[in-house]
């Protein structure tokens, strides 16, 4: 009797722990019907419902178990590849040995769904001025703040560490510099980069460059985000 209470219990605290982040969004449709959020992991043959959105624009996530992003198909398996390429900065060849050789996918775009209809995508970040740099990095400028991936992990890892890698542009030579605290579980995680500081380049030639970068990921909410959408 004791171990079935034992049991119970510690079944009982990790329901209780299931934690469903939520956000505001900044530019909600007038008379906006609730949508789902959803991704579209690589590979997979379906969407993985991750959220809902309100009709009050109100962004309710909760993320399923990692067995959701399984599939019964061989042919159609999530494409997955090591830590260091699912990351949005990294330092390729250089330092490379020191990032946990954990499989792993960035998935984008987060997606919203209307009646099963492809409705819109989300763009979490600390400032509107950041979207236009994320949606062409070659052709805009970044700006100073933070925008935030979803990552899949297929186990839970720990990075950190700081490297710099260097980047040669005609007649600019940018050294950037990264910084990771991440604690990733198992499953979907939200990370955090932050943009400390950047390299004007030759406009010319290409865009200015992210130059210190801060990379974490978000454990307990998701305050200080600004949530905008673009409908289609």
């Amino acid at each position: 009797m004791k171990k079935l209470f034992t049991l119970l219990t510690l079944l009982l605290s990790v329901l209780g722990s299931a934690q469903t982040l939520t956000g505001k969004l900044v530019n909600p449709l007038k008379g906006m019907k609730q949508m789902d959020i959803e991704i579209l992991p690589l590979g997979l043959d379906r969407s993985i419902t991750i959220g809902k959105l309100k009709a009050d624009g109100t962004l309710e996530f909760t993320f399923p178990p990692i067995e959701s992003f399984l599939s019964d198909n061989e042919a159609q398996q999530m494409v997955v590849n090591e830590l260091k390429y699912a990351l949005y900065f990294n330092c390729l060849g250089q330092e490379e040995s020191l990032y946990p050789e954990i499989m792993a996918l960035q998935i984008e775009p987060i997606t919203l769904w209307y009646k099963g209809r492809y409705s819109g995508v989300l763009f979490p970040v600390t400032s509107e001025a950041m979207i236009p740099w994320l949606e062409d990095e070659a052709y805009n400028n970044p700006e100073k703040g933070t925008f935030y991936k979803l990552i899949y992990v297929a186990q839970a890892t720990t990075l950190n560490m700081q490297c710099t890698t260097t980047y040669q542009f005609s007649g600019d030579v940018v050294k950037s510099t990264y910084d990771y605290q991440l604690e990733l579980e198992a499953g979907l995680n939200f990370i955090a980069y932050h943009i400390e500081e950047i390299y004007e380049t030759d406009p010319k030639v290409t865009s200015f460059k992210p130059s210190k970068v801060t990379v974490k990921n978000i454990k307990e909410g998701l305050d200080g985000i600004q949530w905008f959408a673009k409908y289609f």
